[in-house]
């Protein structure tokens, strides 16, 4: 189809970059896309889809903003703000997905995303230490993911890649949830845990010297791939969400003593009041006899 547009003087062209349904991108994969972007000319509309239309979609889309917004702004990476106040012809400004954003800045304290479970407490992003570290482990780590979750926040018309792992953390945190959905719900969150992750590693990249090669904006030309490698420490966290994703998604046990000590388990309490009979208290003694 591609070529046959080609053959008739559409200025076209076809990128395909394999990756698997469901799995975070590889480092080249990044690379790709990246070079794609860089290499076209300023006014080329980009088209991202995969299988779904949904998550490897939404993905492409992301890394395509984050280095245009790189090429476009240069060092540091940064979100300005007239940029995320689009006003509309007759005036009105823009709502819900496209500002949703300034809700969701990062500071130098915390992260002001969250969301809350059903017993009113608030679980956020950052409650998984491992991206407070990846976060920290930057100069330019604070700044560059308020540009990657502004950006996210704008390509989340059918996911929201940062808010995929809140809910499955939570539906893996569901104690009445059958085990099958609660395994489905961990493995799903992992990847979604690692694509976020690498995510945020690459806009540390594009905000740090080594792509200006690659944009015209200086001599450093080296890849994402070789960055990462030149980073031992950031691999080494990223292997260790495959490695046990379970303690990433599993609440805080002072969380849970306090979740537990305010509202209990409201599924427990509902079982043991629909049981009747004797209760076994201190001092008693259980037997059984078998007859022949």
């Amino acid at each position: 189809v591609f070529k046959c547009l080609e053959d008739d003087g559409f200025p076209i062209k076809y990128a395909r970059v394999p990756i698997t349904d469901g799995k975070a991108p590889k480092s080249s994969d990044f690379d790709t896309v990246a070079k794609n972007i860089a290499s076209a000319s300023e006014h080329t509309a980009f088209v991202f889809n995969c299988q779904m239309g949904r998550g490897r979609t939404t993905t492409g889309t992301v890394i395509a903003c984050l280095v245009k917004l790189r090429i476009d702004n240069g060092r540091p990476i940064k979100v300005l703000l007239d940029e995320m106040n689009h006003e509309h012809p007759d005036g009105s400004t823009s709502s819900g997905e496209e500002i949703r954003s300034d809700a969701t800045r990062l500071t130098s304290s915390t992260v002001k995303v969250r969301t809350k479970n059903e017993h009113g407490r608030a679980f956020g992003i950052n409650d998984i230490l491992l991206l407070w570290k990846i976060t920290r482990l930057f100069d330019n780590g604070v700044e560059c993911r308020e540009a990657l979750d502004a950006i996210i926040d704008r390509c989340s018309a059918l996911q929201n890649i940062r808010q995929a792992v809140l809910q499955y953390r939570k539906v893996f945190n569901q104690q009445h949830v059958e085990p099958r959905v609660r395994r489905v719900a961990l493995n799903r969150g992992a990847e979604y845990l690692e694509r976020y992750f690498c995510l945020i590693a690459f806009a540390a990249y594009l905000g740090s010297e080594a792509f200006d090669g690659f944009c015209g904006q200086g001599e450093c030309l080296m890849t994402f791939e070789d960055w990462l490698h030149q980073r031992p420490e950031i691999l080494a966290m990223k292997s260790s969400i495959r490695l046990r994703p379970g303690r990433f998604f599993t609440v805080p046990e002072e969380l849970r003593a306090s979740l537990e000590s305010q509202h209990g388990d409201a599924i427990m309490e509902a079982i043991v009041k629909a049981r009747n009979g004797s209760v076994l208290g201190k001092g008693s003694i259980l037997k059984m006899y078998f007859f022949p």
